[in-house]
């Protein structure tokens, strides 16, 4: 029977926390335009694009936000699901969001 060694553990890459801040704060559209995410949960165009088809919220490494605006955009998010302004399950398509 072998016994394991931590030297035997395959390296892994670290996880994708995102950008760095000076990255981010060049592109994230809400620090930049100083937008507040909490305050457009009504707007289910801004609410989608952060959306995963799936209707989970995309993480910080996707969104390319800062820590502080990813934090307030999944606040904005839940709201707007609770609300019933963006499906729950499931990604709202442009196309049905431009028909209405």
């Amino acid at each position: 029977m072998k016994t394991r060694m931590p030297s035997d553990a395959v390296p892994r890459k670290p996880m994708a926390l995102g950008p760095r801040r000076a990255d981010a704060k060049r592109l994230d559209i809400f620090h930049q335009y100083q937008i507040d995410p909490v305050k457009e949960a009504m707007n289910s165009l801004i609410m989608s694009a952060y959306v995963s088809d799936m209707g989970k919220i995309k993480n910080r490494a996707e969104s390319q936000l800062t820590w502080k605006s990813q934090r307030r955009m999944g606040k904005a998010i839940r709201r707007a699901k609770n609300m019933g302004i963006i499906p729950l399950l499931s990604r709202r398509s442009l196309k049905s969001a431009q028909d209405q």
